[in-house]
This record gives structure tokens, C-alpha cells and sequence, in this order.
């Protein structure tokens, strides 16, 4: 009989499963350093907490107190970031550390608009160097000379 599991590992795109690392029991447990993360990202940014909660609340539509603000970076586990209102803080204070920091135990990163462009040409120039292998095998197959 087959294991119903086996297939729900197995990656579709070529791209290694997250499951093929072995992750330790507590591995993930990111709270403090995220959240030293966050207090990090603050210190440097120009803006006030004041400042930096109305333009989350503003970018997000719904209300974030200085408060909670103030939970979220806390020590206290029992108040954490929503994911919109992370990705809402990242842009106000301009800093993809906390997503850094999430992201690192998976063995991911996050790019910058500049690093983006270049991870795409490097893309784009290894899927042109398949494609070019390919057609010469084919024309080697099918006898042609150029």
C-alpha cells in the first residue's frame, strides 16, 4: 500500500520541500530574536512609535496603537505581530530584518528591488542557455549544420 504522506513531500516545481531539512524541535521558535528584530527596526527608523503606528493603521485600514506596538516588541509571547500588519511595519520603518529573521531557519532570504533584477537576469540567462542546449541536441538529431 502507498504512503498517502510520501506525496504530500514532494515538491512540484523542482524546488527542495521544506521538510527535506531536518528541523529540531524548538527550532522555530523565533519570538525573542524576532521581536528584537522589530525593536531594532524601530530604533533606526526616523519616525516616531506614534508616527510609525498611523502609517501602519493607515496602509492596513484597520487601528494600531502605540500600546500594541509597544506588546509586539515586548518580552510578553502572549501579543504577536498580524502577518499584514508586519509586512505594513516593514515598509514604514524600511527594514526586511524581522522578515530576515523569520526566513532564516528555512534557509530563505528576501530580496531587494535591486537584488530582484538580478536574480531574474540570472534566471532568464540560465533558461536561455537550456533552451540554446536543447536546439543544438535537436539539430544534431535531425542532422543539421549551421
Amino acid at each position: 500500500m502507498s504512503n498517502p504522506k510520501l506525496f504530500l513531500r514532494k515538491a512540484l516545481s523542482g524546488q527542495g520541500s521544506l521538510f527535506d531539512d531536518k528541523i529540531t524541535e524548538g527550532g522555530l521558535d523565533l519570538s525573542l530574536i524576532f521581536r528584537d528584530s522589530l525593536s531594532k527596526a524601530l530604533r533606526k527608523s526616523p519616525d516616531s512609535r506614534w508616527q510609525i503606528v498611523a502609517k501602519i493603521s493607515e496602509l492596513t485600514n484597520h487601528s494600531i496603537s502605540k500600546d500594541m506596538l509597544d506588546k509586539y516588541t515586548s518580552s510578553n509571547l502572549d501579543y504577536g505581530f498580524r502577518a499584514e500588519d508586519l509586512t505594513a511595519f516593514c515598509a514604514v520603518t524600511g527594514s526586511i530584518d524581522p522578515f530576515r529573521v523569520l526566513l532564516e531557519p528555512l534557509g530563505c532570504d528576501v530580496l531587494t528591488p535591486g537584488e530582484h533584477d538580478w536574480i531574474k537576469l540570472a534566471k532568464l540567462e540560465k533558461e536561455n542557455t537550456q533552451q540554446q542546449r536543447e536546439i543544438a541536441e535537436l539539430r544534431l538529431k535531425l542532422g543539421i549544420r549551421r
